[in-house]
């Protein structure tokens, strides 16, 4: 049983194909963690048996996959919080800068302990693994004569650039990968640049909403309030305190607006926020139990807002185009490659430009008052159009679907 390196082929004993994915994170909440459990998701459908090793912590109990291997931060096997891809996380997290040489030690032993135990019982045919970081490199090395894709999700580059001393000592081995998936053309050549990797081994895949839970309603109440929503990071690398301003604005001159706020407000963050909400009784804080959760409380609203400075794709923008939203986002080159001309060129999705961008992911100051102003008029342009005709048309539903999961999962099930 294995996969053959010599003439690409699986020798099974009952020819389904034996999948490993692999996750540093959470297996929610995040855009990797999201994309990783859908990608197990959709492979459901084909002939194949799938285990998965993944973070997690007490108060979890994941049950997406056929056999798990899971280490457990804040309790048996590592001590402290799970250790996040990004510096803001949806969840308490450890920040891999901060790291020292013992939790190093830790982190590894522990991850290491999984991989080789998923290699010995599950015995897979492909490994599956996510970010272009210090676990894939472990992936590497411990299956060395298995088939090993690797899915770059974007923040992976900017731990590179922002931790080459890390990358230098702990990422040697992403090398043996036998491709890489990308989540979108603009990034093939940065990834071949920063990990030295053959561009005819970087495969542009990008990604896919699920359809099964982000689905619009089949038909509208009629409600006077246009209703916004927000879902994400509150953090400011996602424009999350432009768009208070910018609502607090809007809502002067518009009083049958609102606006939902959905995520892990921090209680660090939580005098600031407060702040800038003021005396507004129209925005509303709180945090969606899971996708499932927010693909419900997507169906009730009327546009969805994507403000961020930084994104891989921005997945979550195609999700709420599946519900049915219409779209606010910043200029985000990922999803509007993604998207389409049919779709960008329509009435259901404006792009707003973004103030200049540093350090990856960091606005300047000064230009921060402009951006909120575009906010408030792109908004206002997405409102009347929803007040005049809140129905998306069907051909760019139909349009949408082609970026479902459904779609995806069949050009990664070839590469498998």
């Amino acid at each position: 049983m294995g996969y053959n390196r010599d003439d690409g082929k699986y020798e099974t004993e009952d020819n389904k194909m034996r999948i490993l994915h692999v996750l540093a994170q959470l297996p929610i909440k995040t855009g990797s963690g999201v994309y990783f459990t859908n990608v197990i998701d959709g492979l459901k459908d084909f002939n194949v048996e799938q285990a998965a090793v993944y973070a997690t912590t007490p108060e979890y109990n994941f049950n997406f996959v056929d056999e798990k291997f899971e280490v457990e931060f804040q309790g048996e096997d590592i001590s402290f919080p799970i250790v996040g891809m990004s510096d803001i996380m949806p969840y308490e997290n450890t920040l891999y800068k901060n790291m020292t040489d013992e939790m190093f030690e830790s982190w590894q032993k522990a991850f290491r302990k999984k991989l080789i135990q998923a290699r010995e019982t599950f015995k897979p045919d492909v490994v599956i693994t996510h970010h272009l970081w210090i676990l894939s490199s472990m992936v590497c090395d411990i299956f060395e004569n298995e088939k090993v894709l690797g899915v770059c999700h974007n923040t992976d580059i900017r731990q590179a650039e922002k931790n080459p001393a890390m990358k230098e000592k702990y990422v040697k081995s992403l090398g043996k990968l036998d491709k890489i998936l990308a989540l979108s053309s603009g990034v093939i050549d940065e990834i071949a640049n920063i990990y030295n990797y053959p561009t005819d081994k970087i495969v542009n895949i990008g990604a896919g909403y699920n359809d099964k839970i982000f689905y619009p309603v089949e038909k509208y109440e009629k409600h006077n309030d246009v209703k916004i929503l927000y879902a994400g990071k509150f953090d400011e690398s996602k424009g999350f305190y432009e768009l208070i301003k910018a609502f607090r604005l809007l809502e002067k001159k518009d009083t049958n607006v609102e606006l939902e706020l959905i995520g892990n407000l921090k209680d660090e963050d939580r005098p600031r926020v407060e702040s800038l909400v003021g005396d507004s009784n129209r925005i509303r804080i709180y945090n969606a139990v899971d996708q499932v959760h927010l693909g419900e409380i997507m169906r009730h609203k009327d546009i969805f807002v994507l403000p961020s400075y930084f994104e891989g794709l921005g997945l979550i923008a195609v999700e709420a185009l599946g519900s049915g939203l219409r779209v606010v986002a910043t200029e985000i080159e990922g999803l509007i490659e993604f998207l389409g001309d049919k779709i960008n060129n329509s009435e259901i999705i404006e792009y707003v430009k973004m103030p200049t961008i540093y350090d990856t992911d960091k606005a300047v100051e000064e230009e921060k008052p402009a951006f909120v102003e575009r906010l408030v008029e792109t908004l206002e342009v997405m409102i009347e159009r929803t007040r005049k005709e809140r129905e998306i048309p069907a051909y760019l539903l139909e349009e949408i679907e082609q970026h479902s999961w459904k779609k995806k999962i069949e050009t990664i099930y070839k590469l498998l």
